[in-house]
């Protein structure tokens, strides 16, 4: 990528080196990325466990805690989420002292707190369902971890930073514009679910389970 990027803009090494050139990459990646926090690429599953001794359990530090997308209790019952502070006030001031099966799940600070709590002396497991963090690296060899769809959509958005370095307020904007065009474009062939699926009607979150969904199977 590197290597077409300068023979398009038409430099060297010199004159557009590495310290430069892997800022604005990876500048791209991140801005890319950020579109979206649910890149097919990215999916994962996570064991969890809160130990004896803790109310909370450690997150992977990979876990990308923005795209969780469930959290299973022994790997069958689905937790709800409530946020942090909403678990403060409906079971605990400060120290979690509600003791029972767990229902909720929140996170801080990257541990995953159960409500109400199975209790200090009591270990839980759960899986996490998400999407890990992206890695970036710049070096020379490194395929960049992201779908290889979007790689042309990198270049252009480093070419724009470069021509925004010269001063040439033109030909940054048709660069950025060809990144956003790409990544608008990709993103409906990689992000798009599956067409082949039933319809749910009046979908949420009910009570009853799955079970009550109506469920019209495609014809």
């Amino acid at each position: 990528m590197k290597n077409y990027l300068r023979l398009h803009l038409e430099v060297d090494d010199e004159e557009l080196p590495d310290t430069i050139l892997n800022v604005y990459l990876q500048d791209a990646f991140e801005r890319t990325l950020a579109l979206d926090n649910r890149w097919p690429r990215n999916e994962a599953t996570w064991p969890v466990s809160k130990v004896v001794g803790s109310y909370t359990a450690t997150l992977p530090p990979e876990v990308n805690i923005p795209s969780i997308i469930s959290v299973l209790a022994d790997g069958t019952r689905r937790l709800a989420y409530l946020s942090d502070e909403n678990l403060e006030d409906m079971f605990y001031n400060g120290v979690p002292t509600a003791s029972g099966t767990p229902t909720y799940w929140s996170v801080w600070q990257g541990q995953m707190l159960f409500m109400p709590n199975p209790g200090l002396d009591v270990a839980f497991d759960a899986t996490v369902r998400g999407y890990r963090q992206p890695v970036w690296t710049d070096a020379a060899s490194a395929i960049p971890d992201i779908d290889a769809r979007l790689h042309p959509a990198l270049a252009y958005y480093a070419m724009s930073l470069t021509y925004a370095a010269q001063e040439d307020e033109v030909l940054e904007a048709v660069y950025m514009a060809r990144w956003d065009r790409d990544c608008r474009a990709m993103m409906h062939a990689i992000l798009d679910a599956p067409r082949h699926r039933p319809l749910v009607l009046n979908g949420g979150s009910i009570p009853g389970g799955v079970s009550s969904y109506v469920i019209v199977p495609p014809a």
